[in-house]
């Protein structure tokens, strides 16, 4: 994996001094810092040039740059370019860069200071590492990995409560201190199926999950909203908006206006808009809540640009 990035720093030369700037990071790599030195004398202290050079710290990095200079005796612009590999600790330039003369005869101090300004794109040669994922570090035969369980029925899944917690405020609630699931370390869940809430809680845990219906994936979407666990909703409904068709159409539909979504009320009203002659004769749609029914058409029109007025009293 290859990142680029830039950067730009200058130093001011104000004597026959060696001089160099701070040790500074190097943007969206916080790892890596760099620094520009100046020998004015070069770095012998003996040179009729100056020295300018790159350090780089932290790491390897190939950098082309371009050295300025400007100001005092040195009074046009005078660029030159520079390539090299780094490697973590070194330090690589031009020891004879451009003349110093003007250094030498004094023309340079505090109130006529003459700049170099580098300004470098640093190429990385990064290691991607594939995230491991919450379940790969779940050991059910550990007893510390499960210290609460989920009853559905005769059903049960074991479940970290910390975990639960943390993700839902719901949860959060039933494990407080005091409350019977937190004594007991048991939560009943009455109103899902265990496919559900398995389903919900892999794909918490980072599981690859594959489900057959969409219907399946606004179940899981339920079981967020009663307990509150707002990341997924948001993720599973872009997935909605993905898949939406004109045969998945009618439960998306439901479910957007059950729960007042209005990302898939706008996008069930420009499906509809398109695929106005298939869905309206479409006895999934036909036979979905009136008030449902009626907030699609509003939507496709809106859709259009057309402006509903509100209803009066």
């Amino acid at each position: 994996m290859v990142k680029v990035v830039e950067d730009k720093v200058s130093v001011d030369i104000v004597s026959a001094n060696n001089v160099e700037s701070e040790l500074r990071d190097v943007p969206g790599a916080p790892w890596l810092k760099w620094s520009l030195h100046i020998y004015p004398l070069g770095q012998n202290n003996e040179s009729a040039f100056i020295g300018v050079f790159i350090r780089i710290v932290g790491g390897r990095a190939n950098v082309n740059a371009t050295f300025h200079i400007r100001g005092a005796y040195y009074n046009r612009d005078y660029r030159y370019p520079f390539c090299q590999e780094f490697n973590d600790g070194e330090e690589h330039g031009y020891e004879d860069w451009y003349s110093n003369v003007g250094i030498k005869n004094g023309n340079t101090s505090k109130d006529k200071p003459c700049t170099v300004t580098c300004s470098a794109t640093l190429t990385l040669n990064l290691i991607k590492l594939a995230p491991i994922m919450l379940h790969e570090l779940i050991d059910e035969s550990k007893p510390h990995c499960s210290d609460a369980r989920v009853t559905i029925g005769m059903d049960e899944i074991k479940v970290q409560r910390g975990f639960l917690s943390m993700i839902s405020p719901v949860f959060h609630a039933m494990f407080s201190p005091e409350t019977k699931e937190s004594k007991t370390g048991v939560v009943k869940i009455t109103d899902f199926t265990v496919a559900t809430v398995r389903n919900a809680l892999d794909y918490c845990y980072g599981v690859d999950l594959n489900v057959d219906t969409v219907e399946e994936v606004i179940d899981m979407l339920r079981f967020y909203d009663k307990y509150d666990i707002q990341p997924t909703i948001a993720k599973l409904e872009a997935r909605l908006k993905e898949l939406m068709n004109t045969s998945n159409f009618a439960p998306i539909a439901a479910y957007a206006w059950q729960y007042s979504r209005e990302m898939l009320q706008a996008e069930c009203g420009r499906m509809f808009h398109k695929n106005m002659t298939v869905l309206a004769c479409h006895l999934d749609f036909v036979v979905l809540d009136p008030v449902i029914v009626s907030g699609v058409l509003k939507e496709g029109l809106k859709s259009t640009g057309v402006t509903i007025p509100e209803a009066s009293d």
